[in-house]
């Protein structure tokens, strides 16, 4: 995976494939873009060494990761980019077996499914920030499947762990040497909820359902109540900004981009582990819910308020 990943570097250097700071950027200087094509790479390499397993995830993954990293290359308007991604999640979901579904519960999935996706390519933006998130993730499925129930083919869950711990290696870092880029996330976006709806299928009794959603609640809260905050102001949600949360600390307050992504993945960590250890998943997922709008809204009344420029009354 090193030896893919240098390879790439080497590449990316040769046609000039690098990320530019502009007003939106959180970084400084000019960084090579696309290292998380690794990513895409690892569940190819696990389809071709496993008889193609899941051909329809592998299917919908290389549109996605196609039409995304010609993306990063030459910014392509919306409306393709979300046509692939609704194909993608319609791929996914075929691969899961879920077209047995009323038609109105397919459509609600795959919307729901796309918003998902892109709200977990929504929080890659510092350094770090997708690749500790993702470890813990991943880990989280890894320790599901060998220690509480057996719910897909461990390899798909760790050699995509291993890619992502290559990438943290040259990501996580004060200068980082390489961004993921929407290969990168959409790709790990779409492998997470994949994985989310294998456990889903595989749980004994299904009124847990969309608990396992707090297993990516963190991005979930700060990539959907940050879209939510934008839209009640009227504002064009497809339109790129810099007011997630985590950008808000990174840029206006100068807190380094490590730290902010070693406490996103921190709080990831201690929700997932809370989770294997109360009774009622259903409670607990709404009571993680409740606290993260409440912790989000109070860090960014308290922020704003900081941000606020003081005025002198005479």
């Amino acid at each position: 995976m090193i030896a893919i990943e240098l390879v790439y570097f080497a590449l990316a250097k040769r046609f000039n494939i690098v990320d530019r700071p502009n007003e939106r950027s959180s970084h400084s200087s000019p960084t090579l873009l696309g290292g998380g094509i690794i990513f895409f790479l690892a569940v190819l390499y696990y389809s071709v060494t496993n008889n193609f397993a899941y051909p329809w995830l592998l299917l919908g993954l290389s549109l996605s990761a196609i039409i995304s990293y010609i993306d990063d290359l030459h910014p392509l308007p919306s409306i393709p980019r979300m046509i692939v991604q609704f194909v993608t999640l319609a791929l996914i979901m075929l691969q899961l077996q879920a077209f047995g579904l009323a038609t109105w519960k397919i459509v609600l999935h795959i919307v729901a499914a796309v918003a998902i996706v892109n709200i977990y390519n929504f929080m890659d933006g510092i350094n770090g920030m997708l690749a500790a998130y993702t470890l813990v993730v991943l880990g989280t499925f890894i320790f599901i499947n060998l220690c509480v129930s057996h719910f897909i083919d461990n390899g798909l869950i760790l050699i995509p762990l291993i890619a992502v711990g290559v990438f943290s290696f040259f990501n996580f870092r004060t200068k980082a040497r390489c961004f993921s880029g929407d290969v990168g996330s959409i790709t790990l976006g779409c492998l997470v909820l994949f994985l989310i709806g294998r456990l889903i299928q595989s749980t004994p009794t299904n009124n847990v359902g969309l608990s396992y959603l707090v297993f990516i609640g963190v991005f979930l809260a700060d990539g959907g109540l940050t879209i939510l905050k934008r839209m009640l102001r009227g504002e064009n949600i497809l339109k790129p900004h810099r007011e997630h949360l985590y950008e808000t600390l990174a840029n206006d307050f100068n807190v380094p981009h490590l730290y902010i992504s070693a406490c996103y993945a921190l709080l990831q960590i201690l929700i997932n582990i809370c989770f294997f250890l109360v009774r009622d998943k259903n409670l607990y997922a709404v009571s993680v819910a409740i606290f993260l709008v409440i912790a989000y809204s109070t860090a960014f009344f308290i922020l704003n308020n900081k941000a606020r420029p003081h005025t002198i009354e005479g």
